[in-house]
């Protein structure tokens, strides 16, 4: 219910939606505050790459949960004792935020489909979800002026790349 109340208050324009150039390192820290208990019980393995801290445009709090819900489905599709990873990749106008899995994975004709509200694969309806996740992902990048993709190779894993702009300095 959560998300589905987040969803609409996005989609009205209902909650303040403010974007500043932020840090990232916080923001991924946060999301991984909220699932390292998930992580823990099925014995996911966290590979965080170190990367140099960025200041990036975006809103902390919203981008936390673009960031929790790819990581709770990387950890819902991932088996007991697997892996997920997190890098951070810049580059001149985007930096690249990316949360691999080595996961159940996506069949390609649904790559389309995953960013739609309320889209579930039939191969995943008895699987705990709503449909909401990457839709409102998608909802929230788009307000910070971001985008996201997914590749996926059926039944080896999923790669989410969230690309956020960087910060642009001002010139004196």
């Amino acid at each position: 219910m959560g998300s589905l109340s987040k969803m609409v208050k996005l989609e009205q324009n209902i909650d303040e939606f403010e974007v500043n150039n932020t840090n990232i390192r916080q923001t991924i820290l946060d999301a991984v505050d909220a699932v390292y208990e998930k992580l823990e019980k099925k014995e996911i393995r966290l590979i965080m790459e170190p990367f140099e801290d960025r200041r990036l445009y975006h809103n902390r709090k919203w981008t936390a949960e673009v960031f929790v819900n790819l990581l709770e489905n990387a950890v819902k599709y991932t088996g007991k004792g697997g892996s997920i990873s997190i890098r951070v990749w810049p580059y001149e106008i985007y930096t690249e935020i990316q949360i691999a899995d080595n996961g159940n994975g996506i069949r390609q004709e649904e790559l389309t489909d995953i960013f739609q509200r309320f889209y579930r694969s039939p191969e995943v309806e008895n699987v705990e979800g709503s449909g909401i996740g990457l839709y409102l992902s998608n909802l929230i990048l788009e307000k910070e002026k971001g985008y996201i993709k997914a590749v996926s190779e059926y039944g080896k894993g999923s790669c989410f790349s969230v690309f956020l702009q960087n910060c642009k300095l001002k010139k004196l």
